[in-house]
């Protein structure tokens, strides 16, 4: 048996050791979730945490930091209109933005409604 022929007899075999490995990886982390899943899911049929959690969020993107920062915002582009150094693509995008952030509970209003829920 030559050195090249040792070689890649020893690589295929090498291989085939790291394929077996990651299946029984593979089967490990499938059991972990699988009981991770199984011991959350009375959690998650009581849906009150996540409501709180996402209420929050809300309150976060639409409460009186982002008011606040809005108005800078605002008042930021009409400083640069006012020395003439304002790209109007830029107004655009943030006049469309606060128009999206704020207005998001309306426009979810609207199609929930629309859709008959």
């Amino acid at each position: 048996m030559s050195i090249i022929q040792a070689v890649s007899s020893a690589y295929k075999q090498n291989a085939a050791e790291k394929q077996q490995i990651s299946q029984k990886t593979l089967a490990a982390m499938a059991a972990t979730f699988l009981a991770i899943f199984l011991l959350i899911a009375p959690e998650m049929a009581m849906a009150e945490p996540w409501d709180d959690v996402a209420q929050s969020i809300l309150d976060i993107f639409t409460g009186g930091l982002a008011r606040t920062l809005a108005i800078i915002a605002i008042i930021a582009c009409g400083v640069m209109a006012m020395v003439g150094k304002l790209s109007w693509q830029w107004v655009i995008y943030i006049v469309v933005g606060l128009c999206l952030i704020f207005g998001a509970a309306a426009i979810a209003d609207f199609f929930i409604g629309a859709a008959g829920g």
